[in-house]
């Protein structure tokens, strides 16, 4: 029997995966079904309700009319198998749509096969062992030319929101990190480390921020909250050094509800920006 955690470290797998970054509205089918799935075991999902919840169909939706819902489908059930054929090939759980249901049902995948010498996944696994010791070598590289100049920067990215918005403020937070894991000069604590604390002692601005520094071990936090007022949302980021009690920099953005995968994908770019332009006054300003 799969446990509730396995089946939503599959679906953070999947929807990590180029198949589903780049297509938000199978990411966003994907994820309601998952959670609806796990919300009430056993719910038999409908067309109409997937067309306005997921599509944003009107009250007025006719799935006889509008065949979105069945064809979404059809691509979501092709992107999961091509996705189960090349990266997620070992993964241990799998999120599977039988034809004729739009509800996921969820499999343990398999014991590996054993590899022979000649098998050509043997061989881009041995490719792939390679990359990831050209990248270690490149990392140290880089770490060490930032250590002689520029010093690196430990910071966390935490989510705060109003009630409606607590999903959007989470996966942009994410979003955010992984932004700034782009910058060799900022260490960031990685999501899934916060998002788990944050279920276990709760985020900004319930807790302090010099606890959750010194929880984290990072020198900087970095709050990024979501409020909503009718159909705009007003997102804040604040950059906070909690040792020396001093606010870094702060950035306030206001976007509209739709597509909000674009929307997290430029903000957070946004606050990547501006926190790599003001991580040196942090460094700067080190006993």
């Amino acid at each position: 029997m799969l446990t509730e955690p396995e089946i939503r470290a599959a679906l953070d797998r999947v929807l990590a995966a180029p198949e589903f970054v780049n297509s938000p509205r199978l990411h966003r089918f994907l994820r309601f079904a998952v959670e609806k799935s796990l919300a009430s075991a056993g719910v038999e999902l409908k067309e109409y309700l997937l067309g306005v919840e997921v599509f944003d169909r009107g009250q007025d939706f006719d799935p006889r009319v509008d065949p979105i819902v069945r064809v979404e489908a059809g691509r979501l059930r092709g992107k999961l198998e091509t996705y189960y054929k090349g990266g997620g090939a070992w993964d241990p759980v799998r999120i599977v749509f039988r034809k004729g249901s739009y509800a996921p049902a969820f499999e343990a995948a398999a014991a590996a096969p054993m590899l022979s010498a000649n098998s050509p996944r043997l061989k881009w696994a041995a490719v792939a062992v390679m990359v990831i010791g050209v990248a270690a070598a490149a990392f140290l590289l880089i770490r060490s030319q930032t250590s002689a100049g520029a010093e690196i920067i430990t910071i966390a990215a935490i989510p705060s929101s109003d009630s409606g918005n607590a999903e959007f403020a989470d996966a942009l937070a994410e979003a955010v990190s992984m932004e700034l894991s782009k910058n060799p000069g900022v260490r960031v604590v990685a999501w899934p480390v916060v998002a788990e604390y944050g279920t276990r002692v709760g985020h900004a601005p319930e807790i302090a921020p010099s606890r959750i520094a010194k929880d984290l071990g990072v020198e900087a936090v970095l709050e990024v909250s979501v409020r909503q007022n009718q159909d705009r949302r007003r997102i804040a980021a604040l950059l906070i050094s909690p040792e020396r009690g001093w606010k870094e920099w702060a950035g306030e953005y206001e976007r509209g509800t739709s597509e909000p995968f674009a929307v997290q994908r430029e903000v957070a770019r946004a606050i990547a920006e501006e926190v790599r332009i003001a991580a040196p006054k942090v460094r700067a300003k080190r006993p």
